[in-house]
C-alpha cells in the first residue's frame, strides 16, 4: 500500500495489482457487454471472443483463467515494463492528481483508498464503492485514466447520489451520458499532469465540444453540470 500523506493533506492511498481473476472478469463482463456505443469484444481476437461471448461464467473463466496465465508468460516483458511505467506515474503524480480532482469539483475526494488492477483486455472500468479502477497494460496515460474514473466517483457521490441536486432526478440513460461527458474537463490546463486530454467516447464528441466551450469560458463545475443538465435533451431524448 502506497501511503502518500502528510500532516497538512488528506492520507490518499493507492495499491498496483496484476490480479488474475480481476482481469478474467473484465474480459468476460467486456465480451459480453455493449457500453457507451462500444462492442469491446471486437478489440480482441475472435477465437478468444468465441471462448467467452454468451458462455456461463464458469465456462468462461475456466477459459479464462488458463488464457491469461499463458498470456502473462508470453507478454511478460510487456507487462512488466507497464508496471513499471504506471508505478512511476503513480509515484510522480497520484497525489497531484488527487489535490486536483478536488480543486476541479469543489468537494473532498469521496474515497481516499484506491486499487488499480492492471487488465490486459482494453477496457478500463471501476468500482465506486470499492475504489477498484482497471487500468490496460496498452494504454500510456495512466494519471487521466485515473483522473478520468475519480471524476465518475465524486460526481455519483456527490451529484447524482444527493437528492438535493437536479442530476439525482436523471434517469439511467441521461446520467451516464452526462457522467461521461463531463471528464472533458481533463483537458490540455492539466498538462504536464497528464500526457493527454481526456478523450471520451466517440457518440459523445458533439456534447463533450458543447460543454468544453462552456468549461473554458467558465471554469466553475456546479455551473458546467447545471449547464449540461439543461442541454441534455438535445443529444438524448427522452
Amino acid at each position: 500500500m502506497i501511503n502518500n500523506g502528510s500532516k497538512n493533506q488528506p492520507d490518499y492511498k493507492y495499491k498496483i495489482i496484476l490480479d488474475v481473476e480481476k482481469d478474467a472478469w473484465n474480459w468476460y463482463v467486456g465480451c459480453n457487454r455493449i457500453s457507451k456505443g462500444v462492442d469491446w469484444k471486437k478489440r480482441i481476437p475472435k477465437e478468444v471472443v468465441d471462448e467467452i461471448h454468451g458462455k456461463t461464467k464458469k465456462e468462461a473463466y475456466d477459459f479464462l483463467i488458463r488464457f491469461l496465465k499463458q498470456k502473462y508468460i508470453d507478454e511478460k516483458v510487456k507487462i512488466e515494463e507497464y508496471n513499471d511505467y504506471i508505478n512511476h506515474q503513480y509515484q510522480d503524480k497520484f497525489i497531484k492528481a488527487c489535490e486536483k480532482i478536488v480543486d476541479l469539483t469543489g468537494r473532498p475526494l469521496y474515497l481516499d483508498e484506491f486499487t488499480i488492477f492492471l487488465t490486459t483486455f482494453p477496457r478500463g472500468p471501476y468500482n465506486y464503492e470499492l475504489g477498484y479502477l482497471w487500468q490496460y497494460v496498452g494504454w500510456k496515460n495512466a494519471i487521466v485514466n485515473f483522473m478520468h474514473e475519480a471524476l465518475h466517483i465524486q460526481f455519483f457521490h456527490y451529484w447524482y447520489k444527493n437528492p438535493s441536486s437536479i442530476v439525482s432526478k436523471l434517469d439511467d440513460e441521461h446520467y451516464e451520458y452526462i457522467k461521461e461527458t463531463l471528464t472533458v474537463i481533463l483537458d490540455e490546463d492539466l498538462y504536464p499532469l497528464i500526457e493527454f486530454s481526456d478523450r471520451g467516447y466517440e457518440m459523445h464528441k458533439e456534447f463533450r465540444d458543447e460543454l468544453h466551450e462552456f468549461w473554458k469560458n467558465n471554469k466553475n463545475f456546479d455551473k458546467l453540470v447545471e449547464f449540461g443538465v439543461k442541454r441534455l435533451r438535445y443529444f438524448v431524448p427522452k
